[in-house]
């Protein structure tokens, strides 16, 4: 895509069309050659014409679709709608699309399964006693999640932050005694070190669609820290209240983490924030473990018949 213009590649990522759009799709159907295989999966295959997944459908045995992204809100591609009948199985982490997808597709083509944590980096990297009493959010901002950290900071609560588009807010509370910020690139170690420093960490979820979990959901606990989320359908049935903390606005969360960070022993702290590790550990919400069991999936199997 670089030797495109900024021009040809905004077009792409906005419109899903143009040459950037038509070269993705002659590399990839060129690549096929000869080949035969037994299985190919496709990474949110939203600049994938549907010819180019026939040809794809062509060569594979079983082709799979998957993506950690809404399909029908942001991500909402013609290409995807066209092409989702042609996969064998299509998997994702939005229980609120469901209904799109069984729409397009029958619903024992479609799977439904969770985000996750990686186990080889989301894991814990202090010893309880080099944690800070703090909240900590490291993710893009939108106009709630800014609300969020102002009825903190307001209520005497730590935050720090990290993240893309802050910078407005930072603008006028950079310099407030309560807050930190860890810059706009914070990824992979550098994202799992400062939630594993700090004891609560906020699983916000995007306004911009009905999210109902999050990466966050699973990788706050399991480096070792308090998840710290709304009550929802999902995250109720992932969570006991033994093993997050959840609140129903901003305002209860003020309220519980004030008490939390002022009278809970260490020793508490640390139940807690166990309790949600062991669940995420015990649930195999690891992305090794939520693979290999797609990769298990009855439609999946080579054996089958197709239909």
């Amino acid at each position: 895509m670089r030797q495109h213009s900024r021009h040809w590649r905004s077009l792409a990522f906005r419109l899903y069309s143009g040459p950037v759009v038509d070269a993705i799709n002659s590399q990839v159907a060129g690549s096929l050659g000869d080949q035969e295989f037994d299985l190919i999966w496709v990474d949110k295959g939203v600049y994938l014409y549907k010819e180019t997944i026939i040809q794809l459908r062509g060569v594979t045995k079983r082709l799979v679709h998957f993506t950690l992204d809404t399909a029908f809100y942001q991500n909402n591609s013609r290409h995807f709608r066209r092409s989702l009948p042609h996969y064998d199985l299509a998997v994702t982490t939005k229980s609120f699309e469901l209904e799109k997808y069984a729409r397009l597709t029958q619903r024992e083509r479609i799977l439904l399964v969770t985000q996750g944590f990686a186990r080889a980096i989301h894991l814990p990297r202090f010893e309880h006693g080099e944690k800070r009493r703090e909240a900590v959010f490291v993710g893009l901002w939108e106009p709630d999640r800014e609300r969020c950290v102002k009825i903190l900071l307001d209520g005497g609560i730590p935050v720090r932050l990290g993240g893309y588009k802050w910078d407005r807010f930072l603008r006028k509370w950079g310099g407030h005694p309560l807050l930190a910020f860890e810059g706009n690139a914070v990824f992979g170690d550098a994202y799992a070190t400062i939630l594993s420093q700090s004891w609560v960490g906020l699983g916000l979820m995007s306004k911009r669609f009905p999210e109902r979990h999050t990466t966050r959901t699973f990788e706050i606990p399991a480096c070792g820290t308090i998840l710290a989320t709304e009550r929802t359908a999902d995250t109720t049935e992932y969570f006991s209240n033994n093993e997050a903390l959840f609140f129903r606005d901003y305002q209860q969360l003020a309220l519980r983490l004030k008490s939390l960070f002022a009278s809970a022993t260490d020793a508490e702290l640390v139940a807690l924030a166990e309790a949600g590790r062991q669940r995420v550990v015990r649930d195999g919400r690891d992305y090794a473990t939520i693979l290999s069991d797609t990769l298990s999936h009855p439609r999946l199997q080579v054996g089958m018949e197709q239909e």
